[in-house]
């Protein structure tokens, strides 16, 4: 669990140079008005329960159930979470990762690809759209793969990407896009260490 939180303890801190580096336009602060800090937060939870819940409705279908199976089994081994995934475990793993990579992708790459796309796109919607679908690929080849059970993962972590940009972009801030993340960690790695292996083919 310690190489999780190192992991994206460094993220953080390497976003956070980065942005300073880079003079890219800085998401690490609160959203310029009350409109926007409680708009997106409510779109953020709204967001995150919809997720959630799609989760749990879609547990009885197939290829849903031995990707869910498939990362349970993963997340519980000894060399990563261990076999008590409890809730303090999941809140920690679910504030540090929603953090870090926040802070990464949407704090640091998603302002500097759209400042890319700005010289050939122009500056405005355009731009803005092309560099947060590129971060958002660049974030869902964080969850690669490696298994034919992960594919689903994969594609659902380039949408969540794409929300989470948005949520950035419509606020100014990395908050929403925070907390969206947060309660979507939370809730789903307690829910998969509450899912019960299945029995038989599915």
């Amino acid at each position: 669990m310690n190489r999780f939180l190192f992991i994206y303890a460094g993220m953080l801190v390497v976003a956070a140079v980065l942005v300073r580096v880079s003079g890219a336009p800085s998401l690490f602060r609160a959203p310029d008005t009350p409109a926007l800090l409680w708009g997106p937060l409510a779109a953020a939870v709204a967001l995150a329960l919809g997720v959630v819940q799609a989760g749990r409705l879609l547990e009885g279908v197939g290829w849903y159930r031995r990707m869910a199976e498939y990362l349970r089994n993963v997340l519980t081994s000894p060399d990563l979470l261990g076999p008590s995934l409890d809730r303090e475990k999941a809140l920690v793993v679910a504030v540090y990762s929603s953090i870090g990579e926040e802070a990464f992708f949407r704090g640091w790459l998603q302002p500097v690809l759209i400042g890319a796309f700005t010289g050939p796109l122009g500056e405005g919607p355009a731009a803005a759209a092309a560099g947060i679908v590129a971060a958002s690929l660049v974030f869902g080849l964080l969850h690669v793969p490696l298994v034919p059970e992960l594919r689903p993962w994969t594609a659902f972590a380039v949408v969540a990407g794409l929300l989470f940009g948005l949520l950035a972009a419509w606020s100014g801030s990395l908050l929403a896009p925070i907390v969206a993340h947060f309660l979507i960690n939370w809730l789903n790695l307690r829910r998969l260490a509450a899912l019960r292996p299945s029995q038989g083919p599915v």
